[in-house]
């Protein structure tokens, strides 16, 4: 009745317990490191700084793509004869100033948005990790950069195609009432006026004869 109550541990039970302790040193070693760079990586991800370089890239490729379209449309209107004194010209600057201003706008915060996202994403993983779950991909931030450099192209080639409808239809309408004028006979105009000034009866019985 007085013997000791100790259990010893079995032969198996010291073996997985050295498995445990292997396992153990493994992901402190492998895993603890790279979980960390997760963690790190994600909160820098939300740093205010990224947020800067998305809206600086953002603006930097609008800034390019509207300067050619602007100069594109400026050439197109000189080709045509537009002073650039004029207020047509005058108007056209403004309104793609005006554009781009307002498209830039909007860029930048969608552009900040993507990186709300990608944090997000990043957050999301470190919580998988956690769980023993798999990591999805997230948007990287030359990702983010490809997507506002091709809206910006999109956007200032809209804008450019816009000021093109403008200036064609105005080429248009002024063609047209040249064509009229040209076409017009001889003795609807200046011959009619000639026979007023000089008293030469009309073919109308109901105008004046001297």
């Amino acid at each position: 009745m007085g013997g000791s109550t100790d259990v010893k541990e079995t032969e198996y039970e010291k073996e997985l317990a050295k498995v445990y302790a292997e396992e153990w040193g493994y992901y402190q070693e492998s895993i603890v490191p790279f979980e960390n760079q997760v963690i790190e990586d994600a909160k820098q991800a939300n740093d205010e700084s990224v947020y800067d370089d998305i809206a600086e890239n953002t603006n930097i490729g609008y800034k390019k793509s509207f300067s050619d379209a602007s100069n594109n449309a400026l050439s197109s209107m000189e080709a045509n004869g537009i002073n650039p004194n004029s207020g047509k010209f005058k108007s056209v600057v403004s309104d793609m100033a005006d554009n781009e201003a307002s498209v830039t706008s909007d860029a930048k915060s969608r552009s900040q948005v993507a990186g709300q996202e990608r944090y997000i994403g990043k957050m999301s993983n470190v919580m998988a990790m956690g769980q023993g779950q798999s990591q999805e991909a997230t948007a990287t931030l030359s990702d983010i950069a490809a997507s506002s450099q091709q809206k910006a192209f999109n956007d200032a080639s809209n804008s450019r195609q816009q000021i093109d409808s403008v200036l064609g239809a105005a080429g248009a309408l002024a063609g047209a009432a040249g064509s009229y004028y040209s076409n017009l006979p001889a003795d609807n105009g200046l011959a009619d006026m000639d026979n007023v000034i000089t008293g030469t009866p009309s073919n109308n019985s109901n105008q004046w004869t001297t």
